[in-house]
């Protein structure tokens, strides 16, 4: 027997925009840090790139104030990008 939850839904990848921007999270926590985010119309998500440092990626900072489109994996508020363009 198996004592998890069954996985009926398959991974599929999804393309979000939005603007990129750093904000303080899990504060009051141990985990709690500035991190990069993608905020959409409707929601924020924490942004990382697929098998990237999940702490600090200077690559995603330097993005922080632009507006991206990008394609990854979304799993509840962790967005992981694929690829990601800048909207000009």
């Amino acid at each position: 027997m198996s004592g998890g939850k069954k996985n009926t839904g398959k991974i599929k990848e999804v393309q979000l925009s939005g603007k990129v921007v750093m904000k303080k999270t899990s504060e009051g926590s141990k985990s709690e840090r500035n991190a990069v985010l993608l905020q959409t119309e409707n929601k924020s998500y924490i942004l990382r790139k697929l098998g990237g440092n999940p702490f600090k990626d200077a690559s995603l900072e330097i993005l922080a104030g632009k507006s991206i489109t990008a394609t990854g994996i979304l799993d509840r508020n962790l967005f992981l990008a694929k690829e990601i363009k800048e909207d000009l």
